[in-house]
């Protein structure tokens, strides 16, 4: 997969930038794998220099699964054919688009919807977890765009934050 990334000369033109990219990290989790495609570190971003794409060259390299704190992060995610993941909770809103299978997200309320190719979703910090249900045990794939959450979620006395139920 090509990739490329735009900045600006020393006059503020447009142009592809020349930092050599080594080839992409592909990171094995249980239920697939994960390849990041930019990561930042602070939102929003100063765009003045290219820090932004040093940063993100290491991250894509060490194998960083979650959006760093305050930042942000655009992955592509491939569930092995009839996996499911554990129910979770990230401090993160993700805006992912579905392009290829099929996928069912279920919240802990027990509700669910089931997404296509084409489908988009918005996840704001909720308890979920996802299956593969494309037909055939076959891949399903996702681009996620996820910000960091600014703050804990609050309702009531109750305080949330990153959660894992395995």
């Amino acid at each position: 997969m090509a990739h490329y990334i735009t900045t600006h000369d020393a006059n503020g033109t447009a142009v592809f930038s020349q930092k050599a990219f080594v080839a992409q990290n592909t990171m094995p989790i249980p239920i697939g794998d994960i390849q990041i495609i930019s990561s930042s570190h602070h939102f929003p971003l100063n765009l003045s220099s290219e820090t932004d794409i040093d940063q993100y060259q290491q991250d894509r390299t060490r194998g960083r699964r979650i959006c760093p704190d305050d930042g942000t992060a655009t992955c592509i995610i491939s569930m092995k054919g009839g996996s499911e993941s554990a129910m979770h909770r990230t401090m993160t809103v993700d805006t992912l688009v579905l392009i290829e299978g099929e996928m069912e997200i279920t919240l802990d309320s027990g509700e669910t919807r089931t997404l296509k190719a084409g489908d988009s979703l918005v996840q704001r910090a909720t308890m979920h977890k996802w299956k593969n249900v494309t037909p055939n045990d076959g891949l399903a794939r996702w681009v996620v765009f996820i910000q960091a959450a600014a703050e804990p979620l609050k309702f009531g006395d109750k305080i949330l934050g990153h959660e894992w139920a395995h």
